[in-house]
Parts: structure tokens; C-alpha cells; sequence
């Protein structure tokens, strides 16, 4: 076997060494794999743009115009109404709405409610999950008895109606059922009968010998001034 000088042998290290560094060199250039590539975070992008919904609008029936920028824009905020439902009848009384779930009320007992507007083109917030088309919310009424469909609770058309928003409105909007038999919605503006509400009257005293009896007899719906506040049932 040749033996290697101590200088060639000093000589081939440095060229190892040097071929280390340049290919070490050369990778720390070279672009990354694919796959690496794609785990780069990017940072999201601000809200999407609006340029093509530009001087787009939705008119609604009452004149509002909503841009169309808000559409699948979850920065956009869904515009919600507060229509809180109030009875004052004194006595017990049963709502069963269509898109929701069935309220009871004791005398005196209110129930704090919101509605999200079907006009706004702005994606629903994730915690109102009911799937309503209608401006108005339509319900069945009973009390004592007593029962009437097509009970308005809440309808975005109504005069008021922009008013009883959650931002930007005066609030404090009040569906009330009065003891003096009417229907009646309260905002800070003023206070509009919308309708009344059928409650029989009914007499145990026929013809003197009625109070011996343990039903009522000759039960009838009293004068009124305002129209029913929808369809009479029963």
C-alpha cells in the first residue's frame, strides 16, 4: 500500500471540509419542497372586497336600503330587533308562535325576545338558528278558554319597527297584553293599539235560576272598539 504524505493527507481534509461548506451552501439557497411550502401560515386577508357589490343596495318594503357588500361578509353584523311580549291581563295566557317555541305567562310576566331582520343581506349570527323568511312572527293565543290565531307578535314592517333595534335604535319595545283587553305596542315614541282581544263574558244567572247551576250559561263577547287582533278560534 502507498503510503500518503503528511502534506497530501493535510491537503485532502481542507478539500473535504470546503466541499462540506459549499454543498451546505448550495441547500440553504434552494427553494423549499412543495409540501413545505404549503404549511406556511399566510396571515388572512382583511375584509373581502367590496368593489364589486359598489352602488349595489337592496331596497326593502319599507324604503331602507341595505348594501349589498354585507352579503356572505362575516364582518357584517345581522341586524337584530328587541320586541319584548308583556301580560297584563291578570290572568294566565298561552302564545305558540310558528317559528318558535310554545311561551306561557303568568299575570304580570314578560319575556325578553329578539328577532333578526330577514332584509338585512348579512349572514345570521351563529346563536339564532331559527330559519325565518317572513318579516312577521304569527302566533296562537289562549286564555281562559279563549283562543285566537294569527296573533302579530313581531313584524318588521311595522312603523315602529326600526326603532326596537339592538344597536342603533331607541329599544325598549313592548308587545303588551292590557287588562283592558286590547293589544298594544309601546315604544318610546308612543304607544298604538294594534288590536283587542276576544274574551267571552259569560253569566250563571238565566232567567233567575242560573246561579244554581255549576257551567256558565249565555256567554258572549262584549262590545269592542278595535278590531280582533286576528281570527277567533274559539
Amino acid at each position: 500500500m502507498d503510503k500518503i504524505s503528511p502534506q497530501a493527507a493535510g491537503l485532502n481534509r481542507r478539500l473535504r471540509a470546503a466541499a462540506i461548506i459549499a454543498v451546505a451552501a448550495i441547500t440553504l439557497q434552494a427553494p423549499l419542497p412543495a409540501a413545505a411550502q404549503n404549511q406556511v401560515t399566510l396571515k388572512p386577508r382583511p375584509e373581502a372586497d367590496n368593489d364589486v357589490f359598489k352602488g349595489c343596495f337592496k331596497k326593502d318594503p319599507n324604503g331602507r336600503k341595505w348594501p349589498c357588500s354585507r352579503i356572505n361578509n362575516p364582518a357584517a353584523n345581522m341586524t337584530m330587533f328587541d320586541c319584548n311580549i308583556e301580560n297584563r291581563m291578570g290572568t294566565e295566557m298561552d302564545l305558540d308562535c310558528d317559528v318558535d317555541q310554545p311561551y306561557h305567562f303568568g299575570p304580570g310576566e314578560m319575556k325578553y325576545l329578539s328577532y333578526a331582520s330577514v332584509f338585512d343581506p348579512a349572514p345570521s349570527p351563529r346563536y339564532y338558528t331559527l330559519d325565518r323568511t317572513s318579516p312577521t312572527v304569527a302566533c296562537e293565543w289562549r286564555c281562559a278558554g279563549n283562543v285566537m290565531t294569527g296573533v302579530v307578535v313581531w313584524d318588521e314592517q311595522w312603523p315602529e319597527a326600526w326603532s326596537c333595534r339592538e344597536l342603533g335604535g331607541d329599544g325598549h319595545c313592548r308587545l303588551v297584553f292590557e287588562s283592558s283587553k286590547e293589544v298594544v305596542l309601546v315604544t318610546r315614541a308612543r304607544r298604538r293599539v294594534l288590536g283587542d282581544l276576544p274574551i267571552k263574558e259569560c253569566s250563571k244567572n238565566w232567567w233567575g235560576y242560573g246561579g244554581w247551576l255549576p257551567f256558565g250559561l249565555g256567554c258572549t263577547y262584549p262590545k269592542h272598539d278595535h278590531k280582533y287582533y286576528g281570527t277567533v278560534k274559539s
